[in-house]
């Protein structure tokens, strides 16, 4: 008993940063130059952290170039653990001349991005199954070809662009976060939106989902479909296309915007939303 009071009140006698809590500050040299590695364990996950920008490109072999100024090489951390790729920064860098990955990829189901941190491709990835979450306002911006399914998770003030294209797409958003999407083709779209998300789509769709909540923002009168769903419990504009017919069930103030002339199932309207042929 008295060891663990001993252990105790010097855990508390230490100040945060000792504990590992916080991380120390560095500012880059601004003499910036490249490095490269083969990664040579496997990995079916990415998880980004700490305002680091990474683009992914489709290799033979898993590799990296990191081009960044020359005394921060060694405070950023490419490294498998329990076969996810995870990128962070050692210390907290307050300025940088550059700091830039590349990441060249066999293949990956997984993709975790957090902390202002930005993702992008220069070309169109080809991937058979992929998971993409966002946090704490990082950013994406890809251009992806998905064989089966994706799935995609916004949160907290994340944001950016896709190009798409995928059999089955789920698109989960809140908290503020922002998407601009281009789907090329796609069977079955679900899109849920929550806490003041909002999503802007473009491109083709066979069947779509909606389910719209609070202050959200949806606008997909660019997206043709044939046909749709519509859940909706707003207080702003929603603009829906659709060619064949679409199924509204509204409540809230919203005034739903309908694109495309087709037949109306009116499952459920309050007195406040309005339904709106465009």
């Amino acid at each position: 008993m008295r060891a663990f009071i001993l252990i105790l009140i010097l855990l508390l006698g230490f100040p945060y940063d000792i504990l590992g809590q916080k991380k120390e500050k560095i500012k880059g040299n601004k003499e910036v130059i490249s490095i490269s590695k083969e990664i040579k364990e496997p990995f079916e996950r990415i998880e980004i952290s700490d305002d680091v920008t990474v683009e992914l490109q489709r290799g033979i072999r898993n590799s990296y170039t990191l081009t960044t100024d020359q005394n921060l090489i060694e405070e950023v951390a490419v490294e498998v653990q329990n076969e996810i790729l995870k990128i962070y920064t050692k210390s907290k860098i307050t300025n940088s001349k550059k700091l830039y990955l590349i990441i060249t990829l066999e293949s990956i189901n997984s993709l975790i991005v957090n902390d202002n941190s930005l993702v992008k491709s220069a070309e169109s990835l080809e991937i058979n199954n992929l998971n993409i979450v966002l946090n704490n306002s990082s950013k994406i911006d890809l251009d992806l070809n998905i064989g089966q399914n994706i799935e995609i998770y916004f949160s907290d003030n994340a944001g950016g662009k896709i190009t798409l294209n995928a059999k089955q797409i789920l698109i989960d958003m809140k908290n503020r976060s922002d998407l601009k999407a281009k789907l090329i083709q796609c069977q079955n779209l679900e899109i849920r939106l929550k806490n003041s998300a909002g999503i802007k789509l473009d491109g083709d769709v066979d069947k779509s989902f909606y389910n719209v909540e609070g202050t959200s923002n949806l606008d997909a009168k660019k997206l043709k479909t044939r046909s749709a769903v519509l859940n909706s419990k707003n207080r702003t504009d929603i603009y829906v296309n659709a060619a064949k017919s679409i199924v509204i069930d509204a409540e809230g103030k919203s005034k739903i915007y309908i694109y495309g002339n087709p037949e109306i199932d009116l499952k459920g309207l309050t007195d406040h939303s309005r339904i709106i042929k465009k």
